[in-house]
């Protein structure tokens, strides 16, 4: 009983291993959700072979994205393959070259054909695998995931390809090991082995320059072995409001030069200036970042804080982590600007309160703690109000800091913020 799972285990591997070394025509024929028809014109006749002058379908107008542009390419140039099973008017055969729009087809029988009849071509859609494209040079290295699954939805939705999810089979095989381990009495039906195969391979590599992606194609032919086509695309690969650091954070001040996303300086109303501080941080460490503020003479609303203007997404943690410290006891904020999915010009600001010591002190503030400010103190920046929707995903600043609404009678000090980190 094992040899014979073994035996199984075995011919599945080497079916998926193949990758489309062979095609079943009945399968093709009984499935008519998966032919396309294409009219042509036979040109010239020799024995059994037939050319024809096809007249190509036109190609549906995709979004003008990266993916939508590739995919226009993909089926353009990988519509005809060379060893493809096709028929003409009823009649079987295999396609045996392929020069732009004009193939030449190897009937199975003899025909009855003639110069300059219309016909009609009858072929499967193709099967595509779309797998291993490297990021060679670029700061986001998931960008070759993003761009395969943005690829394979476009091609899913052009309907001209099947889309092989070469990504899911070691869910399989691990199907297949637990079976091998006789663990399991016998195959279940649903697990036997009835994998579909690629017709075509498209792989290829990524590499960011500037501010655009080269992305450069390989369309194979799985029969053959060859690179029917050569795709490149120059593009930027994410629009810029998509474009979000997900990742954790951990700024300790500790290099000499201060991260660029933050607001270094005086403020325009000059009553605040940031600056680094490379006397005193936080654990004993000697860097820190630090605002001194003098609110004399200000009768309105004015704030002093540190500002981070890099555009996050912040929707893996739970919250925010970090050192404060003021000259005096005090009151502190922190504000997390979120924008609008569908417009960056609106946008909702939420705040939440603490307490600054003139000792170094954890700050630990947990996002689900904020609460939406009045719209007022973003229609001051310029921008409309949101949709006051606590998206984490369009976090497009960070304020931390302290106001003279909610400080005491002594308007001057200082603020120092070290070691902040976002925790899950």
């Amino acid at each position: 009983m094992v040899a014979f799972m073994k035996r199984i285990v075995f011919f599945t591997v080497a079916m998926i291993l193949c990758l489309g070394c062979a095609q079943s025509v009945q399968t093709i024929k009984s499935d008519p959700a998966r032919l396309q028809y294409v009219e042509g014109t036979v040109q010239n006749i020799s024995a059994n072979e037939v050319t024809l002058l096809l007249r190509l379908p036109e190609v549906k107008q995709t979004a003008d994205t990266p993916a939508g542009l590739i995919s226009q390419q993909i089926i353009q140039k990988g519509l005809f393959i060379e060893g493809l099973h096709v028929t003409v008017n009823g009649n079987s055969g295999e396609l045996l070259k392929v020069i732009g729009n004009s193939v030449t087809i190897l009937l199975n029988k003899s025909h009855a054909f003639s110069a300059d009849q219309n016909v009609k071509l009858e072929i499967p859609k193709k099967r595509i695998a779309i797998v291993d494209f490297t990021v060679i040079r670029g700061g986001i290295k998931e960008a070759g995931s993003i761009l395969m699954e943005q690829l394979s939805t476009s091609l899913i939705e052009s309907r001209h390809y099947i889309i092989v999810e070469r990504s899911k089979l070691n869910t399989i095989m691990d199907e297949f090991r637990l079976i091998q381990s006789g663990l399991t009495e016998e195959i279940p039906k649903q697990l036997r082995p009835k994998l579909m195969f690629a017709d075509l391979i498209l792989t290829g590599t990524l590499a960011e320059i500037g501010d655009k992606y080269e992305i450069n194609l390989r369309l194979l032919n799985v029969r053959s072995g060859h690179a029917i086509a050569a795709i490149n695309v120059s593009s930027p690969l994410f629009k810029p409001v998509e474009t979000r650091d997900a990742g954790e954070w951990n700024e300790d001040f500790e290099t000499i030069m201060t991260d660029g996303s933050w607001n270094i300086g005086a403020r325009w109303t000059k009553t605040a200036f940031v600056t680094s501080d490379h006397t005193t941080g936080a654990e004993g460490s000697k860097s820190s970042l630090k605002v001194d503020f003098d609110f004399k003479g200000m009768r309105k609303l004015d704030c002093a804080y540190f500002k981070n203007s890099k555009k996050r997404d912040l929707s893996l943690f739970s919250g925010i982590e970090f050192y404060m410290k003021g000259t005096k006891p005090m009151t502190g904020f922190l504000d997390i600007d979120i924008s609008d999915r569908d417009d960056p010009n609106k946008r909702d600001r939420w705040h939440a309160r603490f307490e600054i010591e003139p000792e170094w002190r954890v700050v630990r503030m947990p996002f689900n703690q904020l609460a939406v400010l009045p719209s007022k103190y973003i229609l001051g920046e310029g921008y409309k109000p949101g949709k006051q929707i606590f998206d984490l995903r369009q976090v497009e600043a960070l304020l931390i800091g302290t106001c003279n609404t909610i400080i005491s009678k002594d308007t001057r000090g200082t603020l120092w913020i070290d070691k902040i980190r976002f925790y899950k």
